[in-house]
Order: structure tokens, then sequence, then C-alpha cells
């Protein structure tokens, strides 16, 4: 079931982007997203959350700030539908253009991003840090 992501929905979050990321959000990252207004969805299956995407917008701009998915349920088409969901929500509110940034090192999300129509259109040096220093941003864009 694809629902809005909560306040109360963080900790369950937490605990996959802490899976699925080298170097993971914090609890205080989220709860910034919350009060800066952003808006996000989570998947659940049985009442777990198994899945989670956020956004920001301004202007005509959607950024597609962080997805994850559990790592057992990867590759089931469950981070296609998130990203369904922001498009969507971002047309119908008059969104032209969507934006993310992605490891260059994670070719299984790079492939469905590309699967979906996201382009190349830049890279962002050093932006992601890792355990060993840092590793560049490939910058991706969809027109709406």
């Amino acid at each position: 079931m694809l629902r809005t992501f909560f306040k109360s929905d963080v900790p369950h979050v937490l605990r996959i982007e802490q899976m699925v990321n080298v170097v993971p959000w914090t609890e205080e990252t989220f709860m910034q997203c919350f009060r800066a207004g952003y808006v996000g969805w989570v998947m659940e299956v049985d009442k777990k959350v198994i899945g989670f995407i956020i956004i920001a917008m301004q202007g005509q701009e959607c950024h597609i700030l962080n997805v994850g998915v559990a790592r057992d349920h990867q590759r089931q088409g469950i981070g296609r539908t998130l990203l369904e969901q922001v498009l969507s929500h971002a047309k119908k509110e008059g969104i032209s253009i969507a934006y993310l940034e992605v490891r260059r090192s994670n070719s299984k999300a790079i492939s469905l991003y590309r699967n979906m129509s996201f382009r190349p259109v830049g890279e962002r040096k050093d932006y992601y840090p890792t355990v060993a220093g840092h590793e560049d941003a490939l910058v991706f864009a969809k027109s709406l």
C-alpha cells in the first residue's frame, strides 16, 4: 500500500536508510525535511514500511531528495512505484521538471532512472560522503 509519509514513519524509514546507504541520513535530517515542508510517501506491506521517497518542490521544479527500498524488497518495482507517485503528484502541482542525484556507483538506481526516461544532465564532484572519502553524484532530470 502506497501512502503519505508521516513523522511517525521516521523510525521505520531510518532502519531502511541505515541498511541501504553507506552514510545514511540521520533521524534529525528526516525531521528537518518535515520542518521544511517537504513531502513524501511510503510503501507498506502487511503494515510494515518497506520503501520511502521524499521530495522538495519549488517553483517549477521537483527535487527528489531521497529514495530507499529495503534490500529484501528491491528489484520488485517498489522504487518505480514510488517514483511514479512523485511524478504524478508533481505534474498535478504544475511542476515542469524533476531532478535527482545518484551515486555514480549505484548502477541499479541509474538503470531504473534511465528506464523511466530520466536523462543525465551533469555531475557533482565529491557530493556523497563515503567511508573512505567522497563519491561523485550524477545529476538526472526528467521533463514533465
